[in-house]
């Protein structure tokens, strides 16, 4: 969040591309993630903070609550304003044009996705396309229409992190960290959605 606001006042007061500010985040947070990994104790807090790097659910429990009710409550906004989003689709000129205050309404959906993605990356940790992916599988099954759209995502997204949990758990003896199968996963799947797209 400190990251998406300051970028914000960046942008806005100094002459940088919003590209290379994302780049000096980047380097900057992962240099303290460095010290983080450099003074944590090899032998407890460095495994832990390795495997979280790489997403796991092995440590989820009821605790986290408070992570589920942000999630819940940010999912539920974005599905109040599911006609706007659908409206924002054809452009800032019809969007403008029917009365939408576009501005406002891109900060609306920057703040509840990245709390989303907060709170969900507090809970398993990075776990990397299921973002990407499972909403263009969604559009696929039934249509472009937010109101479809939203709920469907949930309730894929849902299933396929049981299933990537489940191979996670059962490929070998240990746990395979959830992040690695579905980056193996969904890397192909978007290069295949690009080529296809790419030949329409």
């Amino acid at each position: 969040m400190y990251s998406l606001f300051s970028s914000k006042i960046k942008i806005r007061f100094a002459n940088s591309k919003p590209r290379n500010i994302g780049n000096y985040h980047w380097l900057f947070f992962s240099a303290l993630l460095g010290v983080m990994k450099y003074l944590a104790d090899p032998n407890n807090q460095l495994p832990q903070i390795v495997f979280w790097l790489m997403g796991s659910f092995a440590n989820v429990s009821f605790d986290v609550w408070g992570a589920f009710v942000v999630i819940g409550i940010c999912a539920f906004l974005l599905y109040m304003i599911r006609w706007q989003l659908n409206i924002v689709v054809f452009g800032d000129d019809e969007a403008k044009s029917l009365g939408l205050n576009i501005t406002l309404l891109r900060k609306l959906i920057i703040l509840l996705s990245s709390l989303i993605t907060a709170a969900s990356v507090a809970i398993v940790g990075i776990v990397g396309w299921v973002g990407l992916v499972i909403p263009h599988i969604s559009r696929l099954l039934v249509g472009s229409d937010n109101k479809k759209v939203i709920p469907t995502s949930i309730f894929v997204g849902g299933i396929f992190m049981v299933l990537m949990d489940d191979l996670a758990r059962s490929l070998i003896s240990g746990e395979i960290p959830i992040g690695i199968l579905t980056s193996l996963i969904g890397a192909p799947f978007f290069a295949w959605l690009y080529k296809k797209q790419k030949h329409l």
